[in-house]
């Protein structure tokens, strides 16, 4: 049986790891040094080196002749591991290894002696799969591991490992392998095995693996399986089904563009000719990225032809950062898993990125749809009708006073709760803007408040007075008094009715609270002097017999 690239061409030294440069150069000088660590943990995405690391760190401790922190692959120490037969090299999988009883098993067999080695090496490979329970059985043992056992930890999913797993552990992350270096070790092995490969078809792997080098050995012996020596870039498209850069790149130049039409006229050929559409999401996303990162100046090897960066540097001149950012918001949010033959999710994505998104400018103060200006309030009268103005010989209501225009309201400088000023009157006078904004100001608060809510007790206030960048509320209760300022004393309340009244009023003030004039600090003002029910009554003949004081609530 052939055997196949990825196992053919594993690491066999620490030299050989592609792209982990800083990891090999520690490891090799620990062993060098003697300084051996009784626990590794190995973590970075699939195809990155992390069991074949494992493996050379395995032979490089128990090598008889170590060259500068290298096995030598010579001794029978480092053949046996190379062909799989050593007894002292434990290699566990955790994902169906993964009870308490394995990891009690383990913890026995631990305590026997290696049988021809120094150190008896244990690779548990994805580790985050072991459960709770055998994670707590594994911590005794690596906390107090026999002098001659090693253990090496590899994980894909390093966030699922328990801390206190982790922290007993000499930590070393494994990063995706440059595109460049991918490169060049594809290209070394297409030269051992006798394949005439081109450069964009080993860019083409590269890219599709990743930063995985395993996927890319494998991709390239399928290639090589399908269509043999020499082997192009089509070849390897025809294999995965790729439609091709060009139609990402094609769809990418439309929503630069602006050109909807034509951008579902792309989406729709490529399903007619076969497209996989997830592989043209994917590659309109790659081609949106190199387009933001040209156009911030950041380098990075992107693997493309140069006939492809040409075409990716004109589209970057012309394409605003926003316009950018947001098609690739756009797409990133593109989920084709229910149906990954349906165009739908691609065009909505293509007519969004590409539609003129006008900036909303909201001009200060305008006060909001639900607090226009309002007719003032209307108090019940006992006759049907009423004349405009009040006629000689009628008794108006007290609270009438109440209802007169704004301007005449500002100049006693107190602000009566029915009445709202006009917009031209809402920009220039302090008063009446606050009259015009109150229904605002009290809803924005309705919420907030520890006891009470701020905005029924602004709305129970009396009077409202601008004094300056003062703004007295005045209120015919002791009690309510006291309870608003109770709220205004919480920081958190304060802040918040200082941070709308600024936003409505263009300024900050200051709040202050007070009784109203000739209020008893008990109750309300007597119902004779303010109920048009009593009047009315008094009116038609009754008379006043008792009266009773009522705390406002």
């Amino acid at each position: 049986m052939a055997e196949v690239f990825y196992r053919k061409w594993r690491p066999k030294s620490l030299n050989e790891v592609v792209g982990q440069e800083a990891i090999t150069k520690t490891l090799r000088q620990a062993v060098a040094q003697g300084r051996i660590a009784h626990a590794y943990l190995f973590c970075g995405t699939r195809g990155t080196g992390k069991t074949s690391t494992a493996r050379i760190l395995a032979k490089a401790i128990n090598c008889l002749s170590p060259q500068d922190g290298e096995p030598d692959n010579e001794c029978h120490i480092c053949v046996s591991i190379n062909e799989a037969r050593s007894l002292d090299l434990i290699e566990i999988d955790a994902a169906s290894n993964r009870g308490i009883d394995d990891i009690r098993e383990l913890s026995d067999r631990v305590r026997f002696s290696p049988n021809e080695s120094r150190y008896k090496i244990y690779i548990i490979d994805e580790v985050h799969m072991l459960t709770e329970p055998a994670f707590n059985a594994l911590l005794k043992t690596l906390e107090e591991p026999p002098a001659h056992a090693v253990f090496i930890l590899a994980t894909t999913e390093a966030h699922k490992v328990p801390l206190t797993i982790i922290s007993r552990c000499q930590r070393y992350d494994f990063r995706r392998i440059p595109i460049e270096q991918m490169v060049a070790k594809l290209a070394d092995i297409g030269a051992h095995e006798g394949i005439e490969v081109s450069d964009d078809a080993l860019h083409l792997v590269a890219r599709i693996a990743n930063g995985g080098l395993r996927d890319a050995e494998n991709l390239l012996e399928q290639v090589v399986v399908s269509y043999g020596s020499p082997i192009s870039e089509e070849d390897v498209r025809q294999l995965l089904g790729l439609g091709g850069d060009e139609m990402a790149l094609e769809l990418v130049g439309h929503v630069i563009g602006k050109s909807i039409k034509d951008g579902i006229a792309t989406v729709n050929n490529a399903l007619e000719q076969g497209t996989d559409l997830r592989q043209l999401l994917r590659g309109t996303l790659e081609f949106l990225r190199a387009l933001l990162l040209i156009k911030t100046g950041a380098g990075a090897s992107f693997g493309y032809s140069d006939e492809i960066m040409g075409q990716l540097n004109g589209l970057a001149s012309d394409a605003p950062m926003e316009q950018l950012v947001r098609a690739l918001k756009v797409f990133a949010g593109v989920s084709m898993r229910r149906d990954a033959a349906s165009t739908l999710p691609l065009e909505l994505a293509l007519v969004e990125s590409a539609t003129e998104h006008e900036s909303v400018v909201v001009a200060a103060p305008t006060p909001p749809a639900y607090s226009a200006p309002r007719q003032p309030v209307r108090t019940r009268q006992a006759p049907a009708e009423q004349p405009s103005q009040p006629q000689q010989g009628y008794r108006q209501p007290a609270r009438q006073s109440y209802q007169q225009p704004a301007a005449k309201a500002g100049a006693k400088g107190g602000v009566p709760d029915a009445q709202y000023a006009s917009s031209d009157d809402a920009q220039s006078e302090p008063s009446a803007r606050l009259s015009h904004q109150w229904n605002m100001i009290a809803n924005e608060l309705r919420f907030v408040g520890t006891k009470l809510k701020l905005g029924a007790m602004l709305r129970s206030a009396r009077e409202r007075e601008v004094t300056g960048n003062t703004i007295i509320l005045r209120y015919p209760s002791r009690s309510n008094v006291e309870r608003l300022q109770q709220e205004l004393d919480n920081p958190e309340s304060k802040r918040a009715l200082d941070d709308v009244i600024a936003n409505a009023m263009g300024s900050k003030f200051q709040i202050e609270v007070a009784l109203s004039d000739g209020a008893n600090g008990v109750g309300m003002r007597r119902a004779s002097q303010t109920s048009h029910l009593v009047q009315a009554a008094q009116a038609m003949g009754a008379r006043v017999i008792g009266e009773r004081e009522e705390q406002q609530e």
